[in-house]
């Protein structure tokens, strides 16, 4: 009887064992995806913080830009006049070569100057102030630039403002027939 009351007494002891085996088991699986969860958690904050340098570092200079863009508008309309004028050849070169280095400035980081004229009429980048009629240009089509919009690194800083095209303007025949 005693052999009997033995082994039962290590078959308790052996199950209470294994019992806390398989709780310090679960603990540890517990523990584990804790730390699996964590270190993902870390790295997706790692990977947005780098991203949100990277995205300061490319835009750092947005305010800066957009201020400037007015100034770079005065250039443009004074070399304009100044082609305009009969002594103003000498000086529309000088602007033309200020406006050059501008222009390489601002493209050195990273704006680009947004294509208008001749263009299909692209309400994302285009801000359209009048409708006109010409043989020049195809319907919807920018037909001439008012003032330029400008891109920084793919994000749109100023919409360039445009005439946009009807077509040609239709004959009095063709109202009267149609």
């Amino acid at each position: 009887m005693k052999k009997k009351e033995d082994l039962k007494r290590k078959i308790e002891e052996l199950e209470k064992q294994v019992k806390e085996l398989s709780n310090k088991a679960s603990e540890r699986d517990e523990y584990h995806d804790k730390y699996l969860r964590t270190l993902a958690e870390y790295d997706n904050a790692k990977k947005r913080m780098e991203r949100d340098v990277s995205d300061f570092a490319r835009f750092a200079n947005e305010k800066f830009i957009v201020e400037l863009l007015p100034v770079v508008d005065s250039f443009d309309r004074a070399r304009e006049a100044a082609r305009k004028h009969e002594h103003g050849a000498v000086f529309s070169e000088g602007l033309d070569m200020i406006l050059k280095q501008l222009h390489k400035c601002l493209e050195d980081n990273g704006v680009e100057k947004i294509k208008t004229v001749g263009e299909k009429f692209d309400p994302h980048v285009h801000e359209a102030v009048i409708m006109v009629h010409t043989d020049e240009h195809a319907e919807d089509t920018v037909a001439e630039e008012v003032s330029p919009g400008y891109i920084l690194n793919g994000k749109l800083l100023r919409a360039a403002k445009v005439k946009i095209s009807n077509g040609p303007k239709k004959k009095e025949e063709d109202k009267i027939d149609g």
